[in-house]
């Protein structure tokens, strides 16, 4: 599809075929998240439940992943305009200046294009290898070589899948040519760049640190749940699960409230991951040490569990 203004150009590929394989993939994971959660349901609880659980969160984390891969596919879009390029792929914008385009070559089979990013049917966006190109830079939804052209510019190449390969080239040849005459007020005159959402740039994105630290807490209270479930079938039926102890009165509960343990800790350290992400946008030390305590909140809590189990 081909959308014309006055001086921009909207090409949108055809993206049927790779946003429903996506989507489909997204579903069947859902559904079989679904299926192990209520067969789990039905298990006594001990370790085994827990990776029933734990198997199903990693499907639903899968269904997110191609449900956002799905979106991409579905807001691919290539805009003209006398300023250059845009390549709009979800929450990126990927610009290339026109005076940086050196050229257009339309795909051919003997191209033999590789992706070795994301690919499926229909869908191929990353890093991939042409013969005759080198290393090239894929935002397409191509099934056929033929579907392709090559976008050259001093040190990438792209391709693109735009509907009609030889009306896009047109198109763009014609604003290379009004590219060359000076730009009226108003109009881009921008570098190339990529731009992202607010949530695609947030700069956790880029902290390691801050990566690693919240990766580590959010394992360590995975592994509390897991502990949890593992002594639960060995407890007795009254329990001491207070911690800190407080004097010398010893109050007994079922043994069911252990959960107690895991949870809290979840709730702390759902306040820590997200203040933390609110912070990182003014006060990078604030927020890795705000990560930092999730850590040794989870610390304290496994502790509490040790000892509820060592009473038991």
């Amino acid at each position: 599809m081909l959308l014309k203004g006055q001086g921009l150009t909207i090409e949108r590929p055809l993206r049927t075929t790779g946003t429903l394989v996506g989507a489909g993939a997204s579903s069947i994971a859902l559904v079989l998240a679904l299926a192990l959660v209520l067969r789990a349901s039905g298990w006594p609880v001990s370790f085994t439940q827990f990776l029933g659980y734990l198997g199903a969160g990693m499907l639903v984390l899968l269904a997110l992943l191609f449900a956002f891969w799905s979106y991409g596919c579905f807001t691919l879009r290539y805009i003209l305009d006398r300023a250059g390029l845009t390549i709009v792929w979800g929450p990126l914008k990927h610009f290339i200046a026109i005076d940086r385009i050196q050229g257009f070559v339309h795909g051919r089979g003997e191209h033999r294009p590789r992706v070795s990013g994301l690919s499926w049917r229909g869908y191929h966006v990353g890093r991939g290898y042409v013969d005759e190109f080198g290393r090239v830079l894929f935002f397409s939804t191509h099934r056929a070589p033929e579907e392709l052209v090559y976008v050259q510019t001093g040190d990438t190449t792209y391709a693109l899948s735009p509907e009609d390969p030889a009306r896009f080239v047109a198109e763009a040849q014609r604003f290379r040519q009004a590219g060359a005459a000076p730009v009226t007020a108003g109009e881009r005159t921008s570098p190339s760049a990529v731009q992202r959402n607010i949530f695609a740039s947030h700069p956790i994105s880029a902290d390691r640190v801050a990566q690693l630290l919240a990766l580590a807490a959010i394992i360590a209270n995975i592994a509390l749940w897991g502990f949890v479930f593992a002594i639960y079938p060995n407890l007795n039926n009254q329990i001491q699960i207070e911690f800190p102890p407080i004097g010398d009165v010893t109050t007994l509960e079922p043994r069911s409230e252990i959960f107690k343990i895991p949870l809290t800790a979840t709730a702390i350290l759902f306040t820590n991951l997200l203040a933390a992400l609110l912070f990182q946008w003014r006060e990078r030390a604030a927020a890795n040490l705000l990560l930092s305590g999730g850590i040794f909140f989870q610390a304290v809590f496994w502790i509490a569990a040790f000892v509820a189990y060592s009473n038991a």
